[in-house]
């Protein structure tokens, strides 16, 4: 068909025209498809957008759903729409407006306060254990609400224009912080670990690492516990430990005598150490044996003395000392005036120091004076319940006359408590003794004294 030249020259005049009303119009007006959020502002110029969006966001509102049950949220005048920011985004086809200052406060505000009925919390997976194996007791998903989480996606979905028509509150609620999955490969080692062959190595003995050792020092997660290994420590201690128990010798009369620990004699569990030790090597499978840090020396402190102490024969003023089961010095004594208050206390004691020329000093038993003594060796007593009795062995001098008199101790040449013993004899005795060495005092002969004893006594309980 033959168009004139007429023709084509008025079509391209009104195409022009067309489009230059066109390029005109949508300087000031929104492009056709153009959306602000979700609503559809196209052909709209700026002022009738804003009162459009204005009236269409007066109120946001946001619908949650529990059990079926609607809550609603309104949410006031949650955007800023304003003419600068409409026109900055007129030639976009899509745009997102910026929530309010106040949207974040009333979304806080509104869900804090809203009523989600009653809220159950939930119980996270457990390790337990059944027939000496661990076992996953699972966990029980609760209806609390994550409040936060909640807050968090609808202020986003918010700035992203994407809110849903309905929110199920069971997508926010609070997980369990652990769950069977998790606790799966934690049980599984756990378990292997039971069948590994260990042991405790507590004074040189070696102690089967029983199932029911690690079962007691894992808690409900799975993980080492150190108040529960403290525990486990601490009944160690009850078991196997020294420092508490009684202490027996055979004295040179043949008598198998046995006396109340000091409390300090022996040895027991570093329970601080021990915790610490424990807690890096107990799960560890490589580690066939663990030795246990001890406070004390079981070689150096036994309960059956038999090797190096002292013993104190009241009866028959004598002291004898041993070294490695022999006797290696035997002396006469003077020991304690014939008043139970300052007698030489019947019991189990232990050297508590040493000491070379220095004084003795105290009050006089008469109340009118005191004294001050010097020796060449000093050697106090430790005694039962950590007692420091203030008595021990010292040369005397000036009483050498009176030694070998066994009733010297009734006249003035008795001590106030301590072991008199001639120099000769205690420089010995300073050589073979150390601190914490056992010294064992028997006999009756203050039974009848006058007074009472005012430090604890043991006479020893014949075995």
């Amino acid at each position: 068909m033959y168009l004139s030249k007429n023709f084509i020259k008025k079509f391209l005049l009104l195409l022009f025209l067309s489009l230059l009303f066109l390029f005109i119009y949508f300087r000031s007006h929104f492009l056709p498809w153009a959306k602000v959020n979700t609503t559809s502002v196209g052909g709209l110029t700026i002022q009738q957008s804003k009162k459009k969006l204005e009236k269409t966001y007066q109120t946001v509102s946001i619908s949650l759903t529990q059990n079926n049950t609607p809550i609603l949220l309104t949410i006031d005048q949650p955007y800023k729409i304003s003419e600068d920011f409409l026109k900055a985004n007129l030639h976009h086809s899509s745009t997102l407006l910026p929530l309010a200052n106040r949207t974040m406060e009333q979304l806080t505000t509104q869900i804090n306060a809203a009523d989600f009925g009653i809220e159950i919390e939930n119980q996270s997976a457990l390790v337990s254990h059944k027939n000496q194996k661990f076992v996953i007791q699972p966990e029980k998903q609760g209806t609390q609400i994550d409040r936060q989480q909640l807050i968090k996606v609808l202020y986003q979905d918010m700035t992203a224009g994407s809110l849903k028509e309905v929110y199920q509150l069971s997508d926010f609620y609070v997980k369990p912080e652990l769950t069977s999955e998790n606790l799966k490969s934690t049980v599984r080692d756990l378990n292997q670990l039971l069948t590994e062959d260990r042991s405790l190595i507590i004074a040189k003995k070696k102690i089967p690492l029983s199932k029911n050792m690690i079962i007691a020092s894992v808690n409900e997660s799975g993980t080492l516990d150190s108040l529960l290994i403290t525990q486990l420590v601490q009944k160690l201690n009850q078991k196997y430990s020294t420092i508490d128990r009684p202490v027996d010798f055979v004295n040179v009369h043949g008598e198998h005598l046995r006396f109340k620990n000091v409390g300090n004699y022996g040895w027991y569990i570093d329970t601080e150490k021990a915790v610490k030790l424990l807690n890096k090597q107990l799960l560890d499978s490589k580690i066939e044996s663990i030795e246990l840090p001890l406070k004390g020396n079981p070689s150096k402190q036994p309960l059956h003395v038999k090797q190096n102490y002292i013993e104190v024969d009241l009866e028959n003023q004598k002291m004898y000392c041993f070294h490695k089961g022999k006797k290696v010095v035997s002396t006469n004594v003077i020991t304690g005036q014939f008043i139970k208050e300052t007698a030489t206390i019947p019991g189990f004691h232990t050297i508590m120091d040493k000491q070379k020329n220095t004084y003795l000093s105290g009050s006089l038993i008469t109340g009118d004076g005191s004294y001050r003594v010097p020796v060449n060796y000093w050697m106090p007593f430790l005694s039962y319940g950590q007692t420091i009795t203030e008595i021990g062995i010292h040369d005397t001098e000036h009483k050498k006359e009176a030694f070998g008199d066994p009733e010297a101790f009734k006249t003035g040449f008795g001590s106030y408590g301590c072991i008199n013993t001639p120099l000769n004899k205690v420089e010995k005795i300073y050589k073979y003794s150390y601190i914490g060495m056992p010294v064992f005092i028997y006999g009756h002969t203050y039974d009848d004294a006058p007074g009472e004893y005012d430090k604890p006594v043991d006479y020893g309980e014949e075995i």
